[in-house]
């Protein structure tokens, strides 16, 4: 019988329970085991000479065949379950009257239709089934009160009597046991599904609210950080027609509002790309081109960066490397990382970007001799967790950088990692699929 329970509990004979409802399983269920129980009683009914029984317990094979194809192949069981509760009651009362009526097992065959059809059908037929399954064991009683002759009985001896009461009873246990077991399990399967579900929207709650939270603060910190370069350029204009300023006092303004400006270029051009694909969603094109371009051509300003600060700047890259990407995303990751590589490099550091080839990919490292990221920031690496940041040089950032760097290189289906170096500072690595 365990086996057999294991076996019923497969997708495939009862039903997928992504596709199949719970009512729809359990008749399922019940037809399979109808099946095979009813194949069992027909060989007994025959051998202890109950013949009316053995036809109809034969029908009931065919019968639960059928129903079993309706509802699990043709998935039409709404259908299937009428049928069966019409014609089990229908059966019922025929075995009754030709099967020695209240002497026989009968009553506990109506008992079985009762559980079976109220385990199936919906809770909305509770009260019509209850009224039809009592009128009709009241009904049959009330006639073979006053026609006993109805109900004859038909055992040939008490061994025949005993035989079919115990067979029967074999019957409605299994079936109820079946029943009752495959309900209670998958109860508590969709108690589970349920509770997985409340913990999955919980989860998201906290996470909105972390989100919504980190925005408010993106939010002041920028706003903050756009007043304090505007109101530096307004001094400096101020300056200028108010006061005569030699050129070493000029040539050291100049310099700090050109790396305030700078700072703050690169933190707009940050927040809108986040905010643009937060609000549209990133439109991704993949092209075909030479890492080397993109690595020559496209970080010149930070070279200059890098080379005012007093920080080496050197690339390395096999020139026949071509990848798959999307030219503008990738030139926005690859800054953002030369950048804070950069920012986070001392004077007399050194800052490398190499692309090499790894198999089928390409991989692009930018390793640094900077400070280097403690475990705990490395935890948060990638996520918004939005906090104003301060370079070797008191550059200043504010954290979404990375998020950028993770969302875009994802969406180009490329992959990013992080790792420290042995000796000093770090290195990012960006790998993207190459190009034939």
């Amino acid at each position: 019988m365990i086996v057999f329970g294991k076996q019923l509990n497969g997708k495939v004979i009862i039903g997928d329970p992504k596709l199949f409802s719970l009512e729809e399983r359990i008749f399922n269920t019940v037809c399979v085991i109808a099946f095979v129980t009813m194949c069992f009683e027909v060989p007994f009914n025959f051998v202890i000479g109950l013949m009316v029984p053995a036809g109809l317990c034969i029908f009931g094979v065919l019968f639960s065949g059928f129903l079993y194809y309706l509802s699990r192949i043709k998935r039409r069981s709404v259908l299937g379950i009428k049928l069966f509760s019409f014609v089990c009651n229908f059966i019922f009362i025929i075995n009754y009257f030709f099967n020695s009526g209240i002497f026989g097992p009968n009553l506990l065959l109506f008992s079985l239709a009762f559980l079976l059809i109220i385990a199936i059908i919906p809770k909305t037929e509770f009260k019509f089934w209850i009224a039809v399954n009592v009128l009709t064991v009241v009904s049959i009683l009330t006639i073979e009160y006053f026609y006993p002759e109805f109900a004859p009985s038909v055992y040939e001896s008490k061994l025949t009597k005993v035989i079919d009461f115990a067979i029967t009873y074999f019957v409605v246990i299994a079936l109820t046991y079946f029943a009752i077991s495959y309900i209670r399990k998958n109860y508590d399967f969709e108690k589970k599904v349920v509770l997985q579900k409340s913990a999955a929207i919980e989860y998201q709650r906290l996470q909105l609210e972390r989100l919504n939270s980190e925005k408010d603060k993106l939010l002041s910190i920028v706003t903050h950080d756009i007043r304090t370069p505007l109101s530096a350029v307004q001094g400096y204009l101020e300056l200028l027609t108010e006061v005569d300023l030699d050129e070493m006092e000029r040539l050291d303004i100049n310099t700090q509002l050109l790396q305030t400006t700078r700072n703050t270029t690169a933190m707009l051009t940050n927040v809108l790309s986040w905010t643009k694909t937060q609000m549209e969603g990133a439109h991704v094109h993949l092209t075909q081109f030479r890492v080397i371009e993109v690595l020559t051509d496209d970080l010149t300003i930070e070279r200059n960066i890098a080379v005012k600060k007093g920080v080496r700047f050197e690339i390395f890259c096999e020139p026949q490397l071509h990848i798959l990407a999307d030219r503008n995303m990738l030139q926005l990751v690859l800054r953002n990382l030369v950048n804070n590589a950069i920012k986070f490099t001392p004077k007399g550091g050194l800052v490398k970007i190499s692309a090499v080839e790894d198999g089928e990919k390409c991989c692009v490292m930018v390793r640094d001799t900077g400070i280097g990221i403690g475990p705990a920031q490395q935890e948060k690496l990638f996520q918004l967790n939005v906090t104003s940041t301060y370079g070797t040089n008191k550059e200043k950032g504010i954290g979404l950088g990375l998020l950028l760097c993770k969302e875009f290189t994802v969406m180009q289906d490329g992959e990013i990692w992080y790792e420290a170096n042995e000796d000093l500072g770090s290195t990012f690595f960006l790998s993207f699929k190459l190009s034939n």
